[in-house]
């Protein structure tokens, strides 16, 4: 029970904006990572980051994730019909055998990647699936938890 308390203030305490600096919120900086990429590499958030550059679409999942399973197929059109924006999938929560299997069930045409406990750290979700959209000036512009459509995902992107 004091577990749960716990997890529900600092849900709480994150969104309404009084989380510590490191971690990520709307308006704030994006908490620069590494996350090392399903099929070898590394996504380095920094690496990314143009003053005019393209945006970043950060979707965390899990391979237990049932509502992931549903959000994956309309971020993956998403991302073939706007290749100008950058759009990673990060497993949270996860092995890294699921989240690999899971990746390799599902293949989308966008890279994937497996969290570390920093990164996890960095970036909070209430649940499964949250998506974040990381502006090119390095700033969290949105932050959507639940499942998202290409509709939804277009207006989070491009106003």
């Amino acid at each position: 029970m004091f577990v749960g308390v716990v997890a529900l203030s600092l849900a709480v305490a994150w969104v309404l904006g009084s989380a510590p600096a490191e971690t990520a919120r709307i308006g704030g900086p994006a908490p620069d990572f590494a996350v090392a990429l399903i099929g070898g590499g590394i996504f380095d958030l920094s690496e990314h980051l143009e003053p005019d550059g393209p945006p970043l679409v950060l979707n965390l999942w899990a391979s237990w994730c049932l509502p992931c399973r549903e959000e994956i197929p309309e971020i993956d059109a998403f991302a073939t019909e706007h290749p100008e924006v950058i759009v990673l999938g990060v497993a949270v929560q996860d092995t890294q055998k699921a989240a690999v299997d899971f990746a390799t069930e599902l293949s989308p045409g966008y890279p994937l990647g497996i969290a570390d406990p920093a990164f996890e750290a960095a970036y909070p979700r209430i649940g499964l699936p949250a998506t974040y959209i990381i502006g090119a000036d390095g700033r969290v512009e949105e932050v959507f938890n639940g499942i998202l459509d290409r509709q939804t995902l277009e207006r989070l992107v491009f106003g």
